[in-house]
């Protein structure tokens, strides 16, 4: 046994120096530059891939960085500490042939996280040491059942940060990851293609639960995917699949990260859905509209997660809007009914009463659990904040406002199985002046 690990080593050893060879042929002379070519990315994929090498996976994992910043001045260090540094005294990858450039992005945001649960969470985890009092038999039982031994990952299952860190190729990779990951967000940036964009958020299911261990970085990612899913500068049809997988990153965030960035993700999903809904108007209506409706669906299923920290935002965002009513009702100007009668405060209380129907339709399937009997509270506080809407001001011109109203209290009515009045608010309609004028 001892013979076959020394071949071992001795194979994985001039595997290495092959490697290190070939990237020293590819160097420009005079220069710390290395051109990744065909071969060399070959020869990087075997490596890292195929062979399991932590230096090939971390090589691979530098091109990468480099070329998702060739768009700026400065370059990643190779190292994948994450740093900008200059290019002086300092070895950098050097990509000129295009298909060179697809083929590396496809093959590290396909195939990295392989290798990053291999090394933290699989077989390379660990090295099986053998103890001074067992016999060789039970050593090479151990062996066997370790090696059978397989972490199945559910990206949608949180990762505790403790497990990363008892991996031996922790301290060797961690700043690979946190490199790969700067630089996959640059490339967010940067991208223009739909296609590339879709493909880019796709692949980073992958990656999210091992979040867990960088917060900061989690937050990053968040706020570019919150920004990809509420911009309404594309409204496309091609572009809806992009707002579509950058919301399943956001949910995927939220259900893998430790508490309380859900509450991170619920507040600001929210507050990108009341800005977008600033911008509605009549004359954005059937572009912007669809996009709303979206958006708010997605809110909706966010806040359906977690009812604890559903309550505490709720009740927050619905005491905003009867501030705002009773600040209108108290002044009564001009400008405080303006900041009650806009497309922004009529869609906010679209969502929260699509949020509170959605939660009061789970109470039969919840059996009496108290974060759903809290949310549900919110329903007499909204409700009243509806008719109070209603009846701010009694005029034909806000007419049809008033029928939104009553939309919205009868859908509440309709799913929480509750007895809310909304005769009255029909039946004054033909007490305005406009409409019991003789004809």
């Amino acid at each position: 046994d001892n013979e076959d690990d020394d071949d071992d080593q001795d194979t994985n050893a001039n595997e290495m120096m092959e490697e290190d060879n070939d990237a020293e042929n590819d160097t420009i002379p005079h220069t710390n530059k290395i051109i990744v070519d065909v071969k060399l990315l070959k020869s990087y994929e075997k490596g890292a891939f195929d062979s399991h090498g932590v230096k090939p996976l971390r090589r691979i994992i530098a091109a990468y960085v480099s070329a998702c910043h060739m768009a700026d001045s400065k370059h990643q260090d190779e190292d994948g500490s994450g740093r900008l540094v200059d290019d002086s005294g300092k070895r950098s990858f050097h990509i000129e042939s295009s298909a060179v450039f697809d083929k590396l992005m496809v093959t590290c945001l396909a195939k990295c996280h392989e290798e990053f649960h291999y090394h933290l969470l699989g077989k390379g985890a660990s090295v099986q040491a053998k103890a001074p009092f067992k016999d060789s038999d039970d050593d090479e039982e151990d062996k066997d059942e370790s090696m059978e031994e397989t972490v199945v990952i559910d990206v949608d299952k949180p990762i505790n940060p403790r497990h990363l860190a008892k991996s031996i190729r922790w301290t060797q990779l961690k700043l690979s990851f946190q490199s790969f990951f700067k630089a996959t967000l640059n490339l967010i940036s940067e991208a223009k293609e739909t296609k590339l964009l879709r493909f880019i958020i796709k692949s980073l299911s992958h990656y999210i639960p091992y979040l867990s261990a960088f917060p900061r970085l989690a937050k990053a990612v968040l706020k570019t995917l919150v920004s990809l899913w509420s911009t309404t500068s594309d409204s496309t049809e091609d572009y809806q699949s992009v707002r579509l997988h950058a919301f399943l990153r956001i949910r995927q965030l939220a259900l893998t990260q430790p508490f309380p960035f859900i509450e991170n993700c619920l507040k600001s999903t929210y507050l990108a859905y009341a800005k977008s809904a600033k911008f509605a108007n009549a004359a954005t209506v059937t572009s912007l509209l669809p996009t709303l409706t979206f958006m708010g669906n997605c809110v909706v299923e966010l806040y359906s997660l977690d009812y604890a920290s559903s309550y505490q935002h709720a009740f927050v965002y619905i005491r905003q809007l009867a501030l705002h009513l009773r600040n209108a009702m108290q002044k009564k100007t001009p400008e405080a009914f303006r900041v009650v009668y806009c497309w922004q405060y009529m869609h906010c209380i679209k969502l929260w009463t699509a949020v509170l129907a959605a939660t009061c339709g789970k109470v039969s399937d919840a059996s009496g659990d108290d974060e759903v009997v809290l949310m549900r509270s919110l329903v007499y506080p909204l409700v009243e904040i509806i008719h109070g809407v209603a009846r701010l001001v009694p005029t034909t011109r806000h007419l049809p406002l008033r029928l939104h109203c009553v939309r919205y209290l009868q859908q509440l009515a309709a799913t929480s199985e509750m007895f809310i009045p909304t005769t009255s608010i029909l039946l004054e309609v033909f007490e305005l002046k406009e409409v019991a004028m003789s004809p």
